[in-house]
């Protein structure tokens, strides 16, 4: 970037100019850096061309706090500097259910059959008090935004500063400073890629338990925003990740696939904006919320990245919550309710054998004001009385504070009894602003501060619920037919091994498969480390398959959790299914080296080990002569390709593409996934090594994992 101007921690660039600062790009809580570091809050914010990184699932546009900042603290508009018509189009849809929620109210089947009527929220009215500002009247997009669009890729701020959209660049000029110029596009930091600490005892989840990621809000400088991990029978759900919030727990040793659930809030974006994050992370995860918030959830996200709605639909497994109803997971159930927030909004009850935790979610629990409200005619009476009700039961009670109206008072929180404050831990406020001597905490972040509520009554049928999740986290065991699995259960045995021991030495006969629980296992062969292997990962499949000796050792590098599956037991179960075909291909396919080739693709390299063995179990190595042709203009193509030491030319509507080799990835994603005929045509001009992989399978990968597909979607070839 040229002098004036420089790039945030976060992401996006600030920039000085003559009319005040300027900010281009907004990745989630750059609002933060910019108090963290001192600066002046920007005059006008820049929207880049693309508004989200579909790579990182993470919006480059986040412009909801910095207008909240703006409105509410320094009594102005923010101005939003944006390319055309359209995008202003977009951000007007995205603030209609962040700001005011949907203009629609929920369907009936949302509530349990026998659900009062008097105890459901009429989100006109709640949403209306809380639109409504005293002096002002009824807030509208306009209240707090004031557009700046474009006119022939150029924006006026004021008389001497202009802001030129260019086809690679973005350009501030300004008549009394150098111009500065940034990237057309907002560059997000690199992921915190860096392996687990082993030097630290590995985290031993709790049978149930919450996991503090974020304890603060949006506006705080030095905390993150709230999100946790709620633990039940040794396995996560992610509750409003904060962002990046997956990177955190990789680096200490929490692999992905312990956590195979998201369960959504509501629509603001401290609490939605790390959620596609998790969604495309890897493996595909259930969803939880309400069809009313997954509704206004889709509508922002697809008008922020431009994907349809069904598109991103597919990206996660919806699991509907009713209110009223119990959601069962894993033994234990969770009951949800609509809170009292600005727009529709829930929280839950976790119940986990004879122990159960209350997170209130975004709420206004405030007796006083909620009876004017009532007394005002908001809701019912049914629904006030289930508003002032403390959670004040459960064994732990996490619950968020802020500034009334939208959150709940300290000073309410401070009138409850002192037992009940004994299991409260506050949220969604900065530790600095908990009053002292009232007998209120803040809830501690991180995983050494996990809140353990072990029940002395564990659900029944646990440990093979257990065995079960283990087993799906597995992509060739996932879709077992129930008899199979039945036969897994029966022979499937748990092991708990120090780290340092040896669990596979090379050379011996392989007499067991290995799936990983919990902890770290590194692969040695001939002396030389080559990978390591984390929960949902498994190993020694080769050796039984082939009946050869052990290639590698495998060695326990932390505290190990496994499950064996004896050799004649696990041939036995798979015999004569396709999962037994994927495995035999895997390990043709390694000792060709398919491992190594993926590292050389830009994408492919970023995949878990998890999704690399999963990617290997598809594909198939082929010879390819000089010439072939490996799909045809107008046709539906069957194939895509990983190129090894072949060179393949392709050749579009827009000319002939550079010659393509090692690494590279060649197929029509769209019409491999959608069946419809291809725009160009590929083939050989190099004779060697290609890998292939089917239509089908790579719909079935793609499905496996949203996030890849993501990267790929609209791709020709990915180097």
């Amino acid at each position: 970037m040229a002098n004036g101007g420089h790039a945030l921690p976060r992401g996006g660039y600030y920039v000085r100019t003559s009319a005040g600062a300027v900010q281009i790009g907004i990745p989630p809580e750059t609002i933060k850096d910019v108090m963290a570091l001192g600066l002046d809050v920007p005059v006008a914010y820049v929207l880049p061309r693309e508004l989200f990184d579909r790579r990182r699932g993470l919006s480059v546009a986040e412009f909801e706090f910095p207008t909240y900042y703006s409105f509410f603290l320094l009594k102005r508009r923010c101005r939003l500097v944006v390319l055309s018509r359209d995008v202003e189009r977009r951000v007007r849809s995205i603030f209609q259910e962040s700001l005011f929620g949907p203009s629609v109210g929920p369907l009936p089947s949302e509530f349990a059959d026998g659900f009062p009527e008097s105890q459901r929220p009429n989100f006109e009215k709640e949403s209306g008090y809380f639109r409504t500002v005293p002096g002002k009247g009824r807030l509208t997009v306009d209240d707090l935004i004031e557009f700046v669009v474009a006119d022939g890729g150029k924006a006026r701020l004021d008389e001497k500063v202009t802001i030129e959209f260019g086809a690679d660049a973005i350009v501030v000029h300004d008549v009394d400073r150098e111009s500065v110029s940034t990237g057309a596009t907002v560059t997000l930091p690199g992921r915190a890629l860096s392996e687990p600490d082993l030097a630290t005892a590995p985290f031993v989840p709790p049978s149930f338990g919450v996991t503090v990621l974020g304890a603060s809000h949006g506006f705080d400088p030095s905390g993150k925003t709230t999100g946790f991990l709620l633990w039940m029978g040794g396995r996560a759900i992610l509750v409003d990740p904060p962002t990046d919030a997956t990177d955190y727990l990789r680096v200490r040793g929490v692999a992905p696939k312990t956590i195979d659930g998201v369960i959504l809030t509501h629509c603001h974006a401290d609490h939605d904006a790390g959620t596609f994050q998790k969604l495309l992370e890897e493996s595909q995860v259930s969803l939880y919320t309400t069809p009313h918030i997954l509704g206004s959830f889709l509508r922002k996200y697809s008008a922020l990245s431009g994907l349809s709605e069904d598109v991103l639909r597919r990206t996660f497994s919806f699991h509907p919550v009713r209110i009223g109803a119990p959601v069962h997971v894993r033994g234990g159930e969770l009951w949800f309710r609509y809170t009292l927030h600005s727009i529709p909004a829930i929280g839950f009850d976790a119940f986990y054998g004879n122990r159960s935790i209350s997170i209130s979610g975004d709420t206004l629990y405030d007796p006083e004001r909620v009876t004017q409200m009532y007394e005002a005619g908001v809701f019912e009476r049914a629904r006030y009385e289930a508003l002032v009700a403390f959670p004040e039961h459960h064994s732990a009670i996490l619950h968020e504070a802020g500034i009334p109206p939208l959150h709940t008072p300290t000073s309410a929180l401070a009138k409850l009894p002192d037992d009940v404050k004994t299991r409260l831990y506050l949220v969604h406020i900065a530790a600095k602003d908990i009053p002292q001597g009232v007998g209120l905490r803040a809830a501690r972040e991180g995983l050494e501060h996990t809140i353990r509520v072990e029940p002395s009554n564990t659900p029944r049928l646990r440990d093979a619920i257990e065995l079960l999740d283990n087993f799906a986290m597995v992509d060739f065991l996932r879709d077992l037919p129930l008899s199979r699995a039945r036969s897994l259960l029966q022979v499937a045995r748990r092991m708990a091994l120090p780290a340092g021991e040896l669990i596979v030495r090379q050379g011996a006969r392989g007499d067991s498969f290995y799936i990983i629980v919990h902890g770290t296992v590194q692969i040695v062969k001939d002396g030389v480390a080559i990978r390591r292997y984390r929960a949902g990962d498994y190993f020694g499949e080769m050796a039984l398959l082939l009946d050869q000796p052990r290639s590698a050792d495998a060695v326990a590098l932390t505290d190990v959790d496994l499950i064996a599956i004896d050799r004649n037991d696990f041939l036995t179960v798979l015999r004569g299914s396709e999962m037994l075909t994927r495995l035999e291909r895997l390990v043709r396919v390694r000792d060709e080296g398919a491992w190594e080739l993926l590292a050389k693709n830009s994408v492919l390299a970023a995949l878990t080990s998890a999704q690399k063995t999963q990617l290997q179990t598809y594909l198939l190595p082929c010879q390819a002569d000089d010439d072939q042709v490996l799909w045809r203009a107008g046709e539906v193509p069957a194939h895509a390709y990983l190129v090894d030491d072949a060179t393949v030319t392709m050749r579009c509507p827009e000319g002939e593409l550079k010659p393509f080799t090692c690494g590279a990835f060649l197929g029509e994603v769209d019409a491999l996934r959608t069946g419809v005929p291809a725009p160009s045509s590929a083939r050989v001009t190099r004779t060697g090594k290609l890998f292939s992989i089917e239509r089908a399978d790579l719909g079935r990968f793609f499905d496996d994992n949203p996030g890849v597909y993501l990267s790929f979607l609209g791709a020709r070839f990915i180097e």
